[in-house]
């Protein structure tokens, strides 16, 4: 309803008013931005970011500004398709500062703290933006939350803006040479030891996520933020607890072998059918469904989610959701298609080779394209 969005825009700028008049009429707080390490859970492996607003004069008016909320309660289901279609919600919460800590050294991940040296006005529109954000972005409604995005705009990439917004470009001076490393690869090495999402994000995570990294960019990980600001605000990390546990997580498993392994698999059963000249219409239907059924999910994943990193994907020329019109097409047609597929699937390496395409995808041809060359340039004479 227009006049219910109208009259909530001007109480939140009313609110802003305010709570900018107030800020403004007392002392300027001391800004803490306080990085925490990677923890045990899937969510906590890139680590965790907050920004406070101190008072030493008026202790309980300090305050840490959360924007890495969100359910994590609800079903799986839920929030893991809101995560895939590029809406997931996430909002502002607010803490004391005492409390926060706690809560990250209940769960042993590393803390550190970094206090920005700021002029007064500068600390004052932060704080003022911190204020005006958590009452925007209260969790209460669509729209009290923004929609996360993991390398885009998260818990830490907000925090870097106000930073930067506020001390007239501090963090993004100069900040735009790559670091010769893809987000694809930083993505990769907090999540390497799960064997499962190496294999997944080989096929289904886009060229999106190949783009180099710069300093700028770097930032959406706390880890880099920490080092951005130790940089450019001469701010020294103060550690504030130390991770008991085992060291995080930061390799293991490219998920290549499983490729090879799946291309076998798809091989396998048309080669056999081949060589006992036998069975091979069951081989063709096990093979087109094992194909199909991986185009169908690409496609299907690209078409519902906003997020350029699944949308826009290069695997859409390698898996196509009609390959099991192999097992229904006669000889002829069958080769055909057949041949179409190895076509198309040969430029994508050309592709590759020439760098027009961005995505690690030469392993991943071999799953479709083994088997398709089999049935292109099979020897006649042999039941289809």
């Amino acid at each position: 309803m227009p006049g219910v969005h109208g009259l909530l825009c001007d109480v939140m700028f009313m609110f802003a008013v305010t709570a900018a008049a107030v800020l403004a009429a007392q002392p300027a707080p001391t800004i803490d931005v306080y990085t925490m390490g990677s923890g045990d859970a899937l969510f906590h492996r890139f680590g965790h970011a907050a920004i406070c607003t101190i008072y030493p004069d008026n202790s309980s008016q300090s305050k840490c500004f959360n924007y890495g909320t969100t359910d994590f309660g609800s079903p799986p289901t839920e929030l893991g398709w809101s995560f895939i279609r590029g809406r997931s919600p996430f909002w502002v919460s607010v803490w004391p500062v005492a409390r926060m800590i706690d809560v990250y050294v209940d769960d042993d991940r590393s803390v550190w703290r970094q206090r920005i040296a700021l002029a007064p006005e500068q600390a004052r529109a932060v704080a003022t933006k911190l204020e005006a954000d958590a009452a925007r972005f209260d969790g209460r409604g669509p729209e009290g939350s923004y929609a996360y995005h993991h390398f885009a705009d998260n818990c830490t990439t907000r925090i870097r803006d106000i930073l930067d917004d506020a001390s007239g470009g501090v963090l993004s001076t100069e900040s735009d040479e790559s670091l010769g490393v893809s987000f694809r690869e930083l993505g990769q090495q907090g999540l390497a030891d799960i064997t499962a999402v190496s294999v997944l994000a080989h096929v289904f995570v886009g060229r999106a996520a190949d783009r180099e990294v710069s300093e700028w960019d770097a930032m959406f990980l706390p880890r880099a933020l920490r080092g951005s600001i130790e940089a450019r605000f001469a701010a020294s990390p103060e550690l504030i607890h130390e991770r008991l546990g085992p060291p995080p997580v930061t390799g293991g498993t490219s998920g290549v072998g499983w490729l090879w392994l799946f291309a076998l698999a798809t091989l396998a059963p048309t080669a056999l059918a081949f060589a006992w000249r036998r069975g091979l219409r069951v081989a063709l239907v096990v093979t087109g469904v094992m194909l199909s059924i991986i185009g169908a999910m690409v496609w299907s994943l690209s078409i519902v989610s906003e997020m350029p990193e699944l949308r826009y994907n290069e695997a859409l020329l390698v898996f196509w959701p009609t390959d099991w019109l192999i097992a229904l097409a006669n000889p002829t047609r069958r080769r055909t298609y057949a041949r179409v597929r190895v076509g198309v699937l040969l430029a994508v390496a050309v592709g590759l080779a020439v760098g027009v395409v961005h995505q690690p995808l030469a392993v991943v041809l071999l799953i479709p394209l083994a088997p398709m060359l089999l049935i292109a340039w099979r020897p006649e004479g042999r039941r289809g």
